[in-house]
């Protein structure tokens, strides 16, 4: 018998926290399901802490190790998705836990709404090291919240632009999606070291007809100062990752009929992406003494010091143009 979830958990050193994640889904109060850790070559104890969990799953705990290391969240996430055999996929990150009724809830939702996405809006945070976890409610959205679980528009113009207004949570850890929605469309996470889910998130909800947002909090994430997300606004890699994204996005978009006909669309998401990215970079960089202009001939340089005959280079550094432009106004307080 396929299991109803597959829940997929990414892992790279992280024998400090897999024992935590894999109680809290032996704790589930949902039981159909079964667990894939996917290890990117770890150099700790981290496998040998999972297999002690064999015999608490009771043959549902699979572990897969990746021949070389990735270096690459989506890739582990990936090679999981290939031996997933339930009806629906939950990514759960090695670091992280989930409240004992999270999956019952998601799946019950699910069924009822026939839904290919159900999406949390909200978590519970807690600081690396915690005794306990905050019970207050976080959300990384805005705009307005539901009160009980809800259909979204199958208007994929106001999906579009709810994306862009951040109406919608993109990390991959809040979803139960239809694992046949994935294989259908083609969906996997490109191989960018960080925002690969922004990718990924925006595809699924393009390819999903019954989308449903909930007010459920079941996600415990825990915030580590030394996390990819965190390093994302470091200024390393600051090009590479967003010429990767804007370029994945444009061939996504590009094969799809709705963005040819409608590239008001196609340009206000790539926008948004940019803005949210230069954001993030900005927020470090602009905590230094550097000037406006320094930051622009970084910026001018990191994209054509790649390839000058690159459209998407190019593309890439025109909107940070009229980023600069827009924060150096705000920032002189126009």
């Amino acid at each position: 018998m396929e299991p109803a979830i597959s829940v997929i958990i990414p892992m790279y050193n992280a024998e400090k926290y897999i024992g935590d994640c894999l109680t809290s889904l032996a704790n589930q109060t949902f039981k159909d399901f079964e667990v894939i850790v996917a290890d990117d070559c770890s150099t700790d104890n981290s496998c040998a802490v999972v297999e002690k969990f064999f015999s608490v799953f009771g043959g549902r705990l699979k572990l897969g190790k990746l021949s070389r290391n990735s270096g690459y969240p989506g890739i582990p996430r990936n090679f999981a998705l290939e031996a997933a055999r339930g009806k629906y996929v939950y990514f759960l990150d090695s670091d992280d836990l989930l409240i004992d009724t999270t999956l019952e809830k998601l799946y019950n939702t699910a069924e009822n709404f026939n839904a290919d996405v159900v999406h949390a809006e909200s978590c519970f945070t807690f600081p690396d090291g915690a005794k306990k976890i905050d019970a207050t409610p976080k959300s990384f959205q805005t705009g307005e919240f539901v009160t009980e679980p809800t259909l979204e528009t199958f208007d994929l113009g106001q999906r579009v632009t709810d994306f862009a207004r951040k109406r919608y949570v993109w990390w991959a850890w809040n979803k139960l999606i239809r694992r046949k929605l994935l294989s259908d469309n083609k969906i996997t996470f490109p191989a960018i070291k960080t925002f690969e889910d922004f990718v990924f998130a925006f595809e699924c909800l393009v390819a999903a007809k019954n989308y449903v947002r909930v007010p459920f909090v079941g996600y415990c994430y825990r915030v580590r100062d030394d996390s990819s997300s965190h390093k994302a606004g470091d200024g390393s890699d600051f090009m590479e990752i967003l010429i990767k994204v804007v370029k994945s996005l444009d061939d996504f978009m590009n094969g799809k009929k709705f963005f040819i006909d409608n590239p008001q669309y196609k340009h206000m998401l790539t926008d948004f992406f940019m803005q949210e990215r230069l954001k993030i970079f900005a927020e470090s960089f602009l905590g230094g003494n550097y000037t406006i202009g320094e930051i622009y001939n970084f910026l001018y340089k990191e994209v054509f010091s790649r390839n000058p005959q690159d459209n998407v280079a190019l593309t890439a550094y025109l909107f940070i143009a009229a980023s600069l432009s827009k924060l150096n106004k705000n920032n002189l307080g126009g």
